[in-house]
């Protein structure tokens, strides 16, 4: 089969057909549309995934296949920026499972969103849950950021917990790698946000056991959650390696595990119209 491209939809359907019948996954890059500071644009978040999915398919061509890129997510704390587009929970939740759904009537069994927006997951795993209730198909989930936890331990500069939150010194990194014409570090601001309470922070590396996100127009000024003066294209090209290396290794193991046949171990009463 020859992959002319990493991206699903340059292909005609036959090949496509092809794909499915080769039992390839689907990667779904997932993200969103928002202020990322004054030193980076406000694609931060696809243009990562985006950059990610396109990079493991074209390594490994016969494996997987990348999906159009959902550029819109959960963003109601944002909207107090210019920039921002957000999509209502339920939509979202809808839009993901039809979009993996849709991949399933197409015959693929093996789906995975790769996230890069920190306020999707939530959303993401009830759709990925959705899907695999209603078909036979393996639907999951994964952030991008928490496939390297330890390599962004081993490499960064900036503190923890805090320097790599949002348009922070991971972020900021990745872009420098992936696109330094458009990154103006000559604007970059930090701002990190207070550790108010013991059990709670916010970093990329790995957030605290409290979840709750407050409107950003209340806790933030510059659109800055980190420490992105630390950053580097050195660090990114680290950080983007790893994650890509990570990535398809799981794929390769997704791609291996058998669906098995459902099983119901409830108790079936007996219909007493059935005939003896």
């Amino acid at each position: 089969m020859n992959i002319r491209s990493p991206r699903i939809e340059h292909h005609d359907w036959h090949e496509v057909k092809a794909m499915a019948e080769a039992s390839m996954v689907v990667l779904i890059p997932a993200a969103t549309m928002e202020q990322h500071g004054p030193h980076l644009p406000c694609d931060v978040d696809n243009l990562i995934v985006q950059y990610l999915c396109d990079e493991t398919a074209k390594r490994r061509p016969e494996l997987c296949t990348v999906a159009p890129l959902i550029p819109f997510g959960f963003n109601e704390h944002n909207m107090g920026f210019p920039g921002c587009i957000g999509i209502g929970p339920h939509t979202l939740i809808e839009l993901y499972a039809d979009i993996a759904e849709s991949f399933t009537r197409m015959g693929f069994r093996k789906i995975l969103f790769l996230n890069g927006h920190g306020s999707n997951p939530t959303f993401l795993t009830i759709a990925s849950r959705m899907v695999v209730n209603k078909t036979e198909a393996h639907v999951g989930t994964v952030n991008h950021w928490d496939l390297i936890s330890d390599v962004i331990a081993a490499h960064r500069e900036s503190v923890y917990p805090g320097g790599c939150a949002h348009a922070g010194e991971l972020e900021t990194s990745l872009y420098l790698h992936i696109c330094p014409e458009r990154v103006r570090m000559e604007l970059a601001v930090k701002e990190n946000q207070p550790r108010w309470a013991e059990q709670f922070w916010v970093d990329l590396q790995g957030g605290g056991p409290v979840a709750m996100c407050d409107d950003w127009s209340r806790i933030n000024q510059s659109g800055v959650e980190g420490d992105p003066l630390t950053a580097s294209a050195e660090k990114g090209k680290i950080w983007a390696e790893a994650t890509i290396e990570r990535l398809t290794k799981f794929l390769d193991e997704y791609r291996a595990r058998k669906i098995l046949p459902r099983r119901n171990f409830n108790h079936v009463p007996e219909d007493p119209k059935q005939e003896k």
